[in-house]
């Protein structure tokens, strides 16, 4: 008897909505952040979005989520967010390829990265999902050259790669310190929706949208936003322990990336021929202007050393396995680029013909024109 209603119930009668355990998401209202925060709340996760005070918050306007005030460099803020929290991601960082001083970015990152495993140890977390980035496993000079997720970085041409390296070192050693659970994720560049500050990842199509783009010799990993999102949240139930995974969409030639935006937004894409030292000749001029008019620079020289005839190709094998996961296209990618900066900047300007074929979502309807 016992049996047929056990059956019964489990054939005929409507299932519950699980709700799954509340996650802190520190860096929630950033480009990546606003990706996760929609992943996770499409599973049934409950999130506390830890953002600082007067933080642009339009990447998560009408999210049911509960916010938490704070700064990553205050302790107690990061302890109470996380206070009932099974899970943290931690994903909250300066990402800047053009910085007055290291510290600005280094700081955050070290500093940022204690704070958060005290959190977790005062919390009690299981889990903890840590965001570092293909710039912590860097480029190579040969472009047959497959890097892994046991390759790290030995380049120090960026301080936000320099950064991103020693903060997942310290990570790791914190982790297996005081015994917490962890899983990192190295997201190459993340192309794509929700971004409202332009971020270094996204300035390559950017610009190539507004006309005047170029691309040099070399090969870029780019991954969508929307996977990078999906990826953090599968992160919590299908990321092995210890492991460190590569989020790749996979890996192209700037050339190819460059004429692939331009043909979709119907705009002119140059290519630069030349060899390494003249791009870092262009990269120095270009810094020197900036420090003059306060322009954010396109092409840094650290950017030239990192990618000018440089190869940032990696085996994401082990992330598609583990997580069963498929990537969206290149195509796909950019597509959905266009059509984000093409809703919500000024500063891109594309035919008629391209944008009617451009709807926003109906989410992006809520949102204001980025201040750029």
């Amino acid at each position: 008897m016992f049996t047929f209603h056990k059956e019964f119930c489990n054939k005929f009668l409507p299932k519950p909505t699980r709700v799954n355990s509340k996650v802190l998401v520190t860096g929630a209202n950033g480009h990546l952040g606003a990706n996760i925060v929609r992943s996770l709340l499409k599973r049934k996760y409950e999130v506390n979005a830890f953002v600082r005070k007067n933080a642009d918050l339009r990447g998560l306007t009408g999210l049911p989520v509960t916010y938490c005030y704070g700064d990553i460099l205050d302790p107690e803020a990061l302890t109470k967010a996380a206070l009932g929290c099974e899970s943290i991601i931690h994903s909250a960082a300066v990402y800047k390829v053009w910085a007055k001083t290291t510290e600005e970015v280094m700081r955050p990152a070290m500093e940022g990265t204690k704070n958060i495993f005290s959190a977790a140890i005062h919390a009690g977390i299981k889990r903890l999902v840590y965001t570092s980035s293909t710039y912590a496993i860097g480029t190579s000079k040969d472009p047959s050259t497959i890097l892994t997720p046991n390759d790290w970085s030995y380049h120090d041409f960026i301080p936000y790669g320099v950064a991103k390296t020693k903060s997942e070192q310290l990570a790791w050693e914190l982790s297996a310190k005081n015994n917490i659970p962890m899983i990192s994720l190295c997201p190459a560049a993340i192309y794509g929706r929700y971004d409202y500050k332009v971020t270094p990842s996204n300035r390559l199509p950017f610009d190539v949208m507004r006309g005047y783009g170029m691309t040099v010799k070399g090969v870029l990993s780019v991954i969508d936003a929307r996977d990078a999102g999906e990826l953090h949240a599968l992160a919590l139930s299908r990321g092995k322990i210890g492991e460190r995974y590569i989020l790749s969409g996979g890996s192209y030639e700037m050339k190819e990336i460059g004429k692939l935006t331009g043909k979709l937004s119907g705009k002119k894409v140059l290519h630069a021929p030349f060899g390494r030292t003249i791009n870092l000749a262009t990269a120095f001029m270009m810094e020197a202007v900036a420090k003059l008019t306060g322009w954010d620079p396109p092409f840094t020289i650290g950017l030239a050393k990192e990618y000018s005839h440089r190869y940032a190709r990696f085996d994401n094998s082990k992330t598609i396995k583990d997580f069963n996961y498929t990537f969206y296209s290149l195509q796909e990618t950019i597509h959905d680029t266009i059509k984000w900066f093409s809703f919500i900047s000024k500063k891109v300007k594309l035919d008629k013909k391209v944008i009617s074929q451009l709807p926003p979502e109906p989410d992006w309807l809520e949102a204001t024109v980025v201040k750029d």
